[in-house]
């Protein structure tokens, strides 16, 4: 029995093809969100210790 593939759901599969994939959407957005974010509330931290450019 493979228990790793993606199992059988016409009803989830007709809501996706009807709707959309709102979970993938979602996830995209929280992405795009994550990264302007990251680019307006730059703290001057550098990526491996959180030390600022001024404590040097």
């Amino acid at each position: 029995m493979n228990t790793t593939g993606r199992a059988a759901a016409p009803i989830y599969d007709r809501l996706i093809a009807e709707r959309g994939d709102v979970v993938a959407v979602a996830a995209l957005t929280a992405e795009e969100t994550r990264r302007e974010v990251a680019a307006v509330l730059d703290f001057g931290f550098s990526s491996t210790g959180g030390e600022t450019d001024e404590d040097g």
